[in-house]
C-alpha cells in the first residue's frame, strides 16, 4: 500500500491502551442487586464516552493542522465518498425498510383480529428500525438536522402527561411535529412495557399503566398506526435526501408529504459532502477540512456530538443527576443497546463499513497510510472501550438509575424531566 506522509502537523498522538469487557451485549448477564447500587459502572461508561470525544478531537485536529498533499486530499475525498456510499446511505435505507415493515405490520392490527404473533412481529420490526436509527446518530449533520427530522422522530422523554391528555381529549388535538408524543418513543410506549412485548389481552381491553386505565387498546393501536406513518415519511426523507432521486416510490411519498430533501443549493446530501471544497460544485462546505470536521468533531451532528450526548446526557442526566424521567427507551429496556449503537455509529464512520471491519477508503486506512497508526490505536481503543463499558452497566438501565436514586420511574410524580434537550 502506498504511504502518504503528512508534510507538517502540529499534533503527534500517542497510542493508548484500554481494557475491555468480555461482552458488548446490552446486559451484563443477570446483575446482582448489589450491582444496581454500584455507581462505578455508570461512571466508567461516562468516562469512556469522554475518552472517545477526546480521541475524535485529536484525529480531526491532525487533519485540520496538516498541510495536505494532492494525494492526501484525494484520499480524504475517497473517505467521504465511501462514507456516503457504504455507511450513510445503506444505514438510512435499512432504516426506511424496517420502518416500512413496521407500518405494514401495525396496519394489520385490529382489536377484533389481533394476535400475539402480530404484536411480537411489530416489536421485532420496531427494534430492527431502532438499531438502524441509533447507528445513524454519528451523522445527524445534514438532512436530519436541516429538516428537523431528529427532534420529530426521536424526541424524549415521552411526555406521558401530554399523551394521556391526548387520549382523554378524544385524540383530536393538533400535535406539533417536534412533540415528544410522536416518533419512536410513542410507539415504544404502546408496544412494550417493563421490557416485554405488550399482551393481546391488554390491547383488546384497556391499558393497565398507572393513570392510563381509561385508555383503550383500540385507541392506542390507532395512534400507533398514525405515528408510524409519520415516522415512515421522515425515514424515507432521510434516504432520499442522502442518495438523491434513485428510489422513485419513496421520492413520491416524500413529495406527497411536502417534505424537502435537497440542500439549499439543490444537491443531495451525499453530493454535498463528497464535493466539499470543489469550486463551482454548489457544496455548502467551503473546504474539504470543514466537511471532515462536520463528520468527526463539530458541536452538532458529528461523531463528537453523539459521543458527548451519550455520556453527558443520555447516561448522566438520569444516572448522575437523578433525572429519572430522562431515561431513553425505558419501556422496551433497550437503553443500553441504544447507547452502544450510538457509539457503533462512530465505529462505522471511522471504519467505513457496517460490519466492524476497516474498509479501504476509510479514516482508518487513511491514517494507516500516512504513517499515523497511533491515531487508529487511540480512536479504536476509545470507541471499543465505550461500547464495552456501556454494556457493563447493570441492565435494565431504568432500574439501575431507579435504584441509585431510590425513585420509581412509573410514579406520576417522576413523569416530568428536569433536563433540557
Amino acid at each position: 500500500m502506498k504511504k502518504y506522509l503528512f508534510l507538517s502537523t502540529a499534533l503527534i498522538l500517542g497510542a493508548l491502551t484500554f481494557s475491555s469487557c468480555s461482552s458488548d451485549d446490552d446486559s451484563n448477564g443477570t446483575p446482582s442487586e448489589e450491582a444496581y447500587k454500584n455507581r462505578t459502572y455508570g461512571t466508567e461508561a461516562i468516562d469512556a464516552c469522554d475518552q472517545t470525544v477526546t480521541a475524535l478531537g485529536r484525529a480531526n485536529e491532525a487533519i485540520a493542522t496538516a498541510k495536505l498533499s494532492d494525494e492526501q486530499e484525494a484520499a480524504l475525498r475517497q473517505v467521504l465518498t465511501n462514507l456516503v456510499n457504504h455507511v450513510i446511505v445503506p444505514t438510512y435505507t435499512d432504516l426506511a425498510d424496517d420502518v416500512e415493515d413496521l407500518e405494514k405490520t401495525l396496519n394489520g392490527l385490529t382489536v377484533s383480529t389481533i394476535t400475539q404473533a402480530q404484536i411480537d412481529k411489530a416489536c421485532a420490526d420496531f427494534k430492527a428500525a431502532r438499531q438502524h436509527w441509533e447507528r445513524s446518530e454519528a451523522f445527524l449533520g445534514g438532512a436530519a438536522s436541516d429538516f428537523s427530522i431528529d427532534p420529530t422522530i426521536d424526541s424524549w422523554p415521552l411526555d406521558r402527561a401530554e399523551l394521556l391528555d391526548y387520549f382523554k381529549g378524544g385524540m383530536t388535538a393538533e400535535i406539533e411535529d417536534e412533540s415528544t408524543i410522536l416518533g419512536f418513543h410513542a410507539l415504544e410506549f404502546i408496544l412494550f412495557r417493563n421490557g416485554q412485548n405488550r399482551k393481546v389481552s391488554e390491547l383488546q381491553g384497556n391499558d393497565t399503566y398507572k393513570n392510563f386505565e381509561s385508555v383503550s387498546g383500540a385507541d392506542e393501536l390507532k395512534y400507533a398506526q398514525q405515528v408510524c406513518r409519520l415516522l415512515k415519511e421522515r425515514c424515507f426523507q432521510l434516504q432520499v435526501a442522502w442518495e438523491g432521486e434513485k428510489n422513485a416510490s419513496r421520492v413520491a411519498v416524500v413529495k406527497a408529504a411536502g417534505l424537502g430533501y435537497r440542500t439549499v443549493n439543490g444537491l443531495s446530501y451525499g453530493e454535498n459532502l463528497v464535493k466539499a471544497g470543489i469550486a463551482d460544485s454548489k457544496s455548502t462546505f467551503p473546504s474539504l477540512k470543514e466537511a471532515i470536521a462536520q463528520v468527526l468533531s463539530d458541536d452538532e451532528g458529528s461523531c463528537v456530538a453523539i459521543s458527548n450526548e451519550v455520556g453527558t446526557a443520555k447516561i448522566a442526566n438520569p444516572f448522575t443527576n437523578g433525572d429519572i424521567a430522562y431515561v431513553e427507551s425505558p419501556y422496551s429496556y433497550n437503553s443500553i443497546t441504544d447507547f452502544q449503537d450510538n457509539i457503533r455509529s462512530i465505529r462505522n464512520v471511522w471504519l467505513g463499513s457496517l460490519d466492524g471491519s476497516a474498509a479501504q477508503g476509510s479514516f482508518h486506512s487513511f491514517f494507516a497510510g500516512v504513517g499515523m497508526s497511533n491515531v487508529n490505536d487511540e480512536m479504536e481503543g476509545a470507541f471499543n472501550s465505550a461500547i464495552n463499558k456501556i454494556g457493563a452497566m447493570p441492565s435494565p438501565f431504568v432500574k439501575y438509575c431507579s435504584v441509585i436514586w431510590n425513585k420509581n420511574f412509573d410514579d406520576p410524580t417522576n413523569w416530568e424531566s428536569t433536563s433540557e434537550e
